[in-house]
This record gives structure tokens, sequence and C-alpha cells, in this order.
């Protein structure tokens, strides 16, 4: 048996780095352990200074005031910015640094630096933090006027009476934050949304409480139909007789029980006062103008005034160029450098009427969403910055971005995603790609939009993703994503994707359906390089997802050297990595997958797998029925062209699928989806170790199977040799049988966060 309850100074020995993740159970070579490389500015020289205690009327130019206090730092970052603008224009050819205070820094409005704040061609622009500081940006307003609430506020539940103030406010808000984080609002218990439903309309089921005192500010959470998404939709009207309600903006999917787990609740209500039964829990009633908090203790009761607060902006810094969306040609601003800067407290957004979405709505086209949001830039750089406590994302690129950098950052606790990289909508401007994403920690995010993943590159290729640390969140770790083929035969203006797409820019396809080969040059996420990730306890509250996902992507992707472990969320539709429906030309290899749940990789049509060492897949359940433990799951053919090379399959399980195949019965050639079967003997399959430790015979019959078939020729069923799998060292002896494969050595110190 293998053991996951490794003691951390064990691994701590090893490395010499510590790091505090969160108090889980490892394997003892996990690479969660190292620190973070950083370049943080060093010197304390620079051209113009930012302090919370300048002034905008200062000549900025002296770290700290004089003694007099004649002269000293700005008091705001837009001044410094402005300065800057005219420093520029009399040194054109020099590289200007802005150094910038602790303390923290309240924004009203959004920092926006434009074409003129770029620098000249081989010069920078530096904005950063003053060193051994820490400068915090944030939208956070103070709500004050906190006083004890009467116990007659009507629907307020019996325990929660004498305990709950109350402040006035003349606007609703969505998000509320004190000194430990989030505040969570109220929320109902989940319920299963009956059949029937629409995507403005939604069913309640039988003997549900729903005649709340404030429906007005009442939202729906739903995962509507399907697994990998949820909608926050605000309510427009309810018909309490008939149990239905209608919602301002439309759901992904209609609002019907779940796809294959129809018996998972997939819905519950937020911001109602008959909720508002537990330390910590807030309510906000706009008919009275007012918000309800019961504080998280008493000690947070008598600080209230000074701790509260509610986000005011969706975005905090923009970088934003000449944007030409019609045409073919932007100008992007360039050269700019953000280091070690703080940012919180941003809004949560919410699903617009004319919102163009990206893959299954996971997140928004050109939308205004994340705390820093490059649109239209070159040659930036963000890096050693923290990004946290914020009800959406942290990092955008839209639209033209071409070699950005985004390093060294720490992104957590935030209510969106952590990164996406997205360019235009199919068409031939494709003018977002060669950005590099190096060495992020990643973890709770999609702590509202529970889908959001930890990095999302949309229609943006050839950039490089590598050695960033993602883990503790509700959905996918890593995706690349495009344009599916069938959507470009789609009618009409949906939201999903239709929106994206440049129609006068794409060639009517030659037959009554477009082909892959068709829409391959509108596809620009393409070549990309995602390797030397490490991903772990993802997949936490969502289904239908995996650790690292392609799809609708463009050829040339390659996701090697990552380490995906410990994906344990009780759901048997996941894998560590998956190539989805119609993607092909991606390689999957040099990955170590150590005990997840359910499936390892799911392959589809010509992609390849090869040199991938896959151990201790997890027993899983299917609306409590057993599933089988599946290395590789098959899944759409014809696999011509694809490869299942020189794998190494380690089953703990006394019984195990190795290739778990879409094939069919009788005549048939297609399934109900229209795919063609999927085997692996119709791959270039061999050189492979297939080893069941407690029932060596499985794979050894498995193997006789396979050779009748006409492939694994060399393969093996016989024990890997890894050096120490009890206690999870997955490095191979050197008397290894897959060595004789030519077998590559995976190096696992060079995945995941580097010193």
């Amino acid at each position: 048996m293998i053991n996951n309850n490794f003691p951390r100074r064990r691994f701590l020995k090893l490395s010499g780095a510590s790091l505090a993740v969160s108090a889980l159970s490892l394997p003892l070579f996990s690479c969660a352990n190292k620190i973070i490389s950083t370049t943080p500015v060093t010197s304390d020289k620079a051209d113009f200074y930012v302090a919370v205690d300048g002034n905008d009327n200062w000549s900025g130019i002296a770290a700290v005031k004089t003694k007099n206090t004649t002269d000293g730092p700005f008091a705001t970052l837009e001044r410094a910015r402005d300065a800057v603008r005219v420093l520029k224009k009399a040194q054109p050819n020099k590289n200007i640094t802005v150094l910038i205070r602790g303390g923290l820094y309240k924004l009203d409005e959004t920092v926006v630096f434009g074409l003129e704040d770029s620098a000249a061609d081989n010069y920078t622009i530096t904005y950063a933090a003053y060193p051994n500081e820490k400068p915090i940006f944030s939208s956070g307003r103070h709500i004050t006027g906190w006083e004890k609430a009467p116990s007659n506020i009507s629907g307020l539940p019996r325990n929660a009476k004498g305990q709950v103030w109350q402040a006035n406010i003349n606007e609703s808000i969505t998000t509320l934050y004190d000194e430990l984080g989030r505040l969570p609002r109220t929320r109902t218990d989940g319920f299963i949304t009956p059949h029937g439903g629409k995507k403005n309309l939604v069913n309640f089921p039988e003997g549900m409480f729903i005649d709340w005192v404030n429906p007005n500010n009442a939202e729906l959470f739903v995962r509507p139909h399907h697994a990998w998404i949820v909608n926050v939709l605000p309510f427009k009207s309810m018909n309490k007789t008939e149990r239905t309600a209608t919602t301002t903006q439309e759901s992904t999917y209609a609002m019907n029980e779940l796809h294959f787990l129809p018996t998972t609740e997939n819905a519950w209500v937020e911001n109602v006062i008959e909720e508002l039964n537990a330390p910590g829990k807030w309510v906000v009633d706009t008919r009275v103008g007012k918000v309800y908090l019961w504080p998280r203790n008493n000690s947070q009761a008598a600080d209230l005034n000074v701790n509260i607060v509610t986000p005011e902006l969706l975005e905090l810094f923009r970088i934003e160029g000449d944007i030409d969306e019609e045409g073919l040609k932007d100008t992007p601003v360039r050269n700019l450098h953000f280091n070690g800067l703080t940012f919180k407290h941003g809004k949560r957004f919410t699903i617009a009427k004319d919102d163009k979405g990206l893959q299954h709505d996971w997140d928004f086209h050109d939308k205004a969403n994340s705390l820093v949001r490059f649109r239209g830039a070159e040659n930036c750089i963000i890096e050693n910055c923290h990004f946290v406590d914020s009800g959406s994302g942290a990092i955008r690129i839209d639209l033209h971005g071409q070699h950005n950098t985004i390093r060294n950052n720490h992104i957590e606790h935030l209510g969106g995603a952590g990164i996406l990289l997205a360019g235009y909508g199919p068409g031939i401007k494709d003018v977002n790609h060669h950005n590099t994403v190096l060495n992020n920690h990643i973890h709770d995010i999609g702590e509202i939009y529970n889908h959001s993943h930890g990095i999302l590159v949309w229609q943006s290729g050839e950039n490089y993703v590598a050695n960033n640390l993602i883990h503790n969140t509700d959905y996918i770790g890593i995706t690349v994503s495009g344009f599916m083929t069938h959507f470009f035969d789609k009618k009409g203006n949906g939201r999903e994707l239709l929106r994206t797409l440049r129609k006068n820019e794409v060639v009517a396809a030659k037959g009554n359906k477009y082909t892959l080969d068709e829409v391959r040059p509108y596809l620009h996420s393409h070549d990309n390089i995602v390797e030397n990730n490490e991903i772990h306890h993802v997949m936490q509250k969502l289904a239908d997802g995996n650790a690292m996902y392609i799809r609708g992507s463009g050829a040339g992707n390659v996701f090697r050297r990552n380490y995906i472990h410990h994906l344990v969320g009780d759901t048997a539709m996941q894998a560590a990595i998956r190539t989805d429906g119609g993607q092909m030309d991606t390689l999957i290899s040099e990955n170590i997958i150590f005990h997840c749940r359910s499936q390892g990789i799911k392959l589809k049509l010509n992609n390849r797998a090869e040199n991938n060492i896959i151990v201790d897949i997890l027993k899983a359940k299917h609306n409590g029925k057993p599933m089988p433990v599946t290395f590789f799951s098959l899944r759409e053919g014809p696999m011509t062209g694809a490869s299942l090379k020189n794998n190494i399959m380690y089953s703990t399980a006394d019984d195990c699928d190795f290739y778990n195949e879409q094939s069919m019965t009788g005549e048939k050639t297609q399934d109900r989806r229209g795919r063609a079967p999927a085997n692996s003997k119709d791959a270039d399959t061999d050189n492979n170790i297939y080893f069941c430790a407690p029932n060596p015979s499985l794979g050894e019959e498995f193997l006789t199977k396979q050779k009748s078939d006409g492939v694994d020729i060399h393969s093996l069923a016989i024990d890997p040799l890894f050096v120490d799998i009890t206690n999870g060292d997955l490095r191979l002896r050197k008397d290894s049988p897959a060595f004789k494969f030519g077998f590559k050595t995976i190096d696992m110190s060079k995945i995941g966060l580097t010193y």
C-alpha cells in the first residue's frame, strides 16, 4: 500500500526549502514546498516616489518628505504616472523607475496606462514596491455607522435576534470583506432544479420555502444542466403559486437537473434575510437601504467601522493600447513593468446582456473582470505581485497581447480566475501570442464562480506556461481552449462562443458543414508549451473537468513534464489530463500522474501520449455505482496517427482498466454523439509497462490480449521498479526495465515553483 500521509519535515529535510501551502498531506517528493524565485527591486534609487503621506503638489523626487514638509513623494500613482509622461518627453531614451512606499492606497477610479505611458524601444518604465515595503492597492470602501439592529426585522431567524448589526447603504453590494477576508453572504440549502426549466426560468422543488422578504435582492447560483459551470443570476420575478422564477440574464444552459448527475444538488439562493443564521454571515436589503451583519465574534463587532469594506471597482489597473476591434491592426502599450505590488478588493462581476462567452461561459471575451488587465500590450511584465481577497479575477491579457510576462505572482482567495490570456475570436486577426506565464502560485480561486480556472489560454498561441503551482480550486487547473468546429455551423447569436466569431473574416464552408481543416487557420491556440507545472487538489467541487484540459485549439500544443497529484474530489467525471471532442495534434509527454481519482489521461483522435508515469489511480463512484479504475480513457476515434508509447502504468487497485476503449457493438460505426470507435490497436501502441501490484496476472492477461491485436509487441507486464513506491518516490531505479525501451528520466526537481 502506498503511504499518502507523510511527515512534512521529511520532505523539508530533502528540499531545504519551505512554503506554507496548506495543511495537506502530500507525497514525499511533492514540489509544493519550494519558494518562489523573485526578482524584486533592491535599489532605493528612483526617478519618482509615491507614499501614503505624500502630496501631489510636491516634486515626487524624494523618498520621504522634508523636515519642513515642503517637498517629498507624490500621494497617488496617477500623479507619478503623469510626471513620468513629462520626463519621458524630455528624456525619451531612458529607463524610468517609480518606487511606491508601503501602505494602503485607496482607489476611487481605475488607474489607466495608455499609449503615452509606453517606454521607448529597448527601455522600460517600472512601477515597483520600495525595497522591503508592501504597497497595497484596494478599491475597498469602508462601511461605517454600524449599530445594533432591532430584533423585529422581518424574516430574521430567531437565533440571530440581538446578534446582528446594521449600517446604511445607498446601493446594492455583492461582496463584503473584513480583516480576515471575504465574509460569506447568506445562502439557502442546496436543491435540485426540477425539469422544465429554461435559460431564464427556474422551477423550485416542492416544499422549498421561497416566500423571502427581500426577493428583489436575492440571486440564484445555479449549475444549469451541466456539471462544469456556475451561473450567478439576479431574479427578475417570482411566481410563488407555481414555484417558478425568472432571471434578469440567461443561464448558459437550461436550468434543469444536472446531466449525468440527476441526484446532485445544483442550485441555491443567496442574499435572503431568512438565512442570516450564523456568525460571519451578512445580507443586503435595498428596500430599506441596509446591510445586516452577524459579526464573526465579539471583538470584531467593536471594530466594524474600521474593518468592513465593500469593493467599488472591477479593475484596479488597466494597461490599454489603441484597439481597433473591427480592423486588423492595434497599437499596443509597450515596455511597462509592475513589480512587488499587492492588489485586493475588486468587485464581483455579473453577467451582462451583451457578454461574449468563451467555451462553456468559463469566462468572457474582452470583459472588465480582473484586478489588473492588459488590453493591447507588448513587452510588459507583472511580477512578484500579490492578488488577494477580490470578487473577480487576478490578471488578464486581452485582444492584442504579445511578449508579455506574468511571473512570480501569488494569486489567492478570488471569486474568479487566476490568469487569462484571451485573443480575438476566430478570424484572421491573430495578435495574442508569445506570452510567458511562469512560476506563479495560484490557489483558492473560483470561490464564487467555482468553474474559474487557475490559468486559461483562449485563442492565444505560442505561449510558454511553466513552473506554476496550482492547488485547492474547485475546477480545472490549466486549460488551452479555442473554438470547436461544430460552432462554426451554428446559427444565431448565442452567448457561448458565437458572439466572438469574426464572421466576415471566415471563408464559407465548402460543404454542408465546416471541417477541421477548413477552420484550422482561425484556431489561434496553437503551439503552446505547458510544462513543469504542479497541480494538486483541484476539482474539489465541480465535475466533468480535469487538472489539465484542451479543446477547440490548433495543432502543436504540448503538455509535458507536469506533476499532477491528489485529485481526490468525490467525482468519477474527471481525469488528470484530457483532450476533448475534436481536439487533434496534441502531445502529452513525460508527465507524472499520482494518486488521482477515476482516470489518468483521456485521449481522443490522433493525439499522442508518450513517456508518462501514471500511478495509483483511485476508485470512484458515479451516482452510487462503482466505476473502473482507468489509466487511459480512449473516447473518440479514429486513432490513426495517435500514439500510446513508453508509458508506465502502475495500479494499486486489485482491478483496473489500462485502456477503457470506446468500442461499438454489432454493425454500429458511431456512438450517439457521432464518434467513431477509439481503440489502442488503431494507435502506435508499444513499449509500455502494465503492472497491477495486487494482481500481476491482470497486466499479463491484458498484454496477451494486446499482442493478439498486433500492438504492444515489446511491452511488458512487470514491476517498473520505482525507488520507493510505498512512500511516493516515483524515480526509477537504475535497473528499471523501462530504460530498455528508451524511457526518458523525468527530473522532478525542475517541476513546480523554482527557487
